[in-house]
Formats: structure tokens, sequence, C-alpha cells
């Protein structure tokens, strides 16, 4: 008789895959309902990541979390916290996982830590994490220093999610960085939310990386493992400048349609038809179905 058996769930193909590295390499551990933690010993510099497993889990066994690429590339080890949907990672479960790792000499035991995040929600917590690592090397694409009326009354994007109210308790990212050797903030500074964000992150350490007209585009172009692996890599050796971080985004940037359709219609609005005219042709071309 033909098999009829129904095709494995991507969620659950992508969880008996997360199951397996860990089991292989370290382990994955639901924390709490919402929460799942992955961790690959590999080399003596880590990578705390900080992502969204809804970002991934619907490539099954082909979705990896943010910082995998550096685990192949560059044998780096790596701790991936993951929130299943917008959670702020706003659990106790997740601060018992961090503070557990702390009292164990787990981040002590690392040459290196390197904490990323992509996303508001993602570089949110992150941020307020480096607390638990003082000294290290922090990374966050387009992250919310604060989300709430008092500390961030500009915001208007995440109103749903002050009922939860992720800033409380505190501390706030942008104060629990005071202890990291470097923080970088990528953002686009054409979007006033993000520009106001950013300006919030005022730690010792910290520079800003403006990419005007990026948007969205910088999340998809910094979870490519192009783009992450030298930014990385920097990272470690402790090398990573605002200049470098352009150089290293900026080509793949240009072949996202998105970020050129809003680089084209700025050029438009200001007047510049040649110049837009000159990123159209110049564009890459879209796959046709």
């Amino acid at each position: 008789m033909p098999d009829t058996q129904a095709p494995l769930d991507p969620r659950q193909s992508w969880l008996r895959h997360m199951g397996r590295i860990g089991a292989a390499h370290g382990f994955f551990n639901r924390i709490s309902s919402r929460h799942m933690a992955l961790f690959v010993d590999e080399g003596d510099t880590l990578v705390l990541s900080f992502d969204r497993a809804d970002r991934t889990w619907d490539q099954g066994d082909r979705g990896l979390p943010l910082g995998f690429d550096c685990l192949r590339a560059l044998e780096f080890s790596l701790l991936s916290i993951l929130s299943a949907g917008q959670t702020w990672f706003r659990d106790a479960a997740v601060e018992t996982l961090l503070q557990g790792l702390v009292d164990d000499g787990f981040f002590a035991s690392y040459k290196t830590v390197l904490i990323i995040a992509n996303g508001p929600d993602c570089g949110h917590a992150a941020a307020r994490a480096a607390r638990f690592v003082p000294g290290a090397q922090v990374l966050l694409n387009r992250p919310a220093a604060a989300t709430s009326a008092t500390h961030a009354p500009f915001e208007r994007r995440f109103k749903a999610s002050r009922q939860h109210d992720p800033d409380t308790p505190p501390p706030l990212g942008p104060e629990a960085l005071q202890t990291a050797a470097s923080t970088t903030i990528l953002f686009d500074p054409k979007n006033p939310s993000e520009a106001a964000q950013a300006a919030l992150f005022r730690a010792p350490n910290t520079a800003r990386v403006g990419l005007p007209y990026s948007g969205s585009a910088l999340e998809h172009t910094f979870t490519k493992g192009e783009v992450l692996v030298p930014l990385a890599r920097l990272m470690q050796g402790k090398a990573l400048t605002p200049a470098k971080a352009r150089k290293i985004l900026r080509p793949s940037l240009r072949r996202d349609p998105d970020y050129l359709a809003r680089l084209s219609a700025a050029a438009i609005r200001k007047g510049h038809v040649a110049r837009a005219a000159t990123i159209n042709d110049n564009a890459p071309e879209t796959a046709t179905p």
C-alpha cells in the first residue's frame, strides 16, 4: 500500500534538527513555554545570540539560528537564546539560565564573548544581557533601547508590547552595556524611531553606524553569513569600526531590491533623476515566477 503518512511539519523538523545538533555538540533545551537555548561547543570564542525561532523554523532542518555561520566558518562556539514570537525575552527562565551560567563560570571560560542580535526585540534583550558578560564585544542590528512611554515617548511601533512593559525591571540595555568592551549599533538614520532608539545607546565605547534607507533590508542582510562572519571576525580581533562595518554591509545591501527601491525613490524626491536611473539600471534582476 502507498505510504499515506503526512510529511513532517517544518517546525517539528526544525526542533528535531536543533535537538540533534544539541545532543551531539552541547545541548538544546526548552527553557520555558516560549524560549529555547541551543549551545554548540566549538572554540574559545563564544557567540551569544538572541534570535527569533519563528524567523527560521518554517525552513525545517535548513533553518539555523543567528550566529551559526560563525560556528561553521570560524569555529566559534555558539549559545543561541531563541524566542517563539516577539516575547522581548522577558521571562524569569531566561534570566535564571544566564545567571546560572555566570555562577558556573561558563562565560568566564571563554577567551572572548561576542553578543549579537537582529531586530528591536532581540536587540533589546541582548543589550540587557550584557550585564551578565562584562567585557563582551556587542553588535546590535536595529535594536530597541526602550519601549515604554517613560523611556521612549517617541516610540509608536510597540504599543501592544507596552502592556507587558519589557523595560521593567531594570536595567535598560544602555545601562547594562556600561560594562561591555565595545558596542556597535546598526540602524537606519532615515527612520525617525530607529534614529531615536540608537541615540539612547550612550554607554562608553558605543559606535553608531547609520545606513540610510536600509530599513528592513538591513535585517535580511545582517543574517547572511557573507556579512555576519567578517563582522564577527573583526569583533573577535577588537577591530570592528564603523567604516569597516559599512564596507562589509553595503555590497550586500546593494543587491537588495527593497533597499535599492528606497534609494531610488529618495533620489527622485531630491530631484536627482539621473542618479535614480543609475540605481535602477544597476539593480540586480529579480527572478520571475
